[in-house]
């Protein structure tokens, strides 16, 4: 029993940043994966040297990823998204240690590094839509207008 002019209680849909951010997200995680999957040399190197911890560690690190994209894009746990932001400037001075690397990596699998990178700046895409004016609203819990 709403009249037209009246607001829905309750329903909030999430701004196009979140989704967006989201989308990337998934994506990003897809590309990683595809660049571990065209390193088939990388992976044996270390599935040898642990004895398949790292494929437990790999699968255990992909579901924590699907928890944390599901954490921000639909729990909006505002705490999740400023750690996203930390983990992004981790990922950026990892990726300054590695530029003394990258002539390196191009040489033994430049397909691989070329992904491994795509899927860093889709990332960082992703985790900048998180603090867009709409996004930031939206995680500080004020209400938004339904059809946003």
């Amino acid at each position: 029993m709403t009249s037209e002019g009246s607001e829905q209680v309750g329903v909030v849909t999430r701004p196009r940043s979140v989704v967006w951010y989201e989308r990337l997200a998934w994506t990003a995680l897809v590309v990683g994966l595809a660049s571990a999957a065209a390193n088939p040399a990388e992976f044996a190197k270390y599935y040898d040297q642990y004895h398949g911890g790292n494929l437990i560690l790999m699968v255990v690190i992909n579901a924590v990823q699907l928890l944390w994209i599901w954490l921000v894009a639909r729990r909006r746990q505002n705490w999740a998204r400023w750690i996203s932001l930390l983990w992004l400037l981790l990922g950026i001075l990892g990726i300054a240690d590695m530029i003394g690397d990258v002539g390196e990596r191009f040489q033994l699998n430049p397909v691989a590094t070329i992904i491994y990178y795509v899927a860093f700046a889709i990332w960082m895409v992703s985790v900048m839509l998180l603090f867009r004016g709409d996004a930031r609203e939206w995680f500080s819990r004020k209400r938004v207008a339904s059809g946003a």
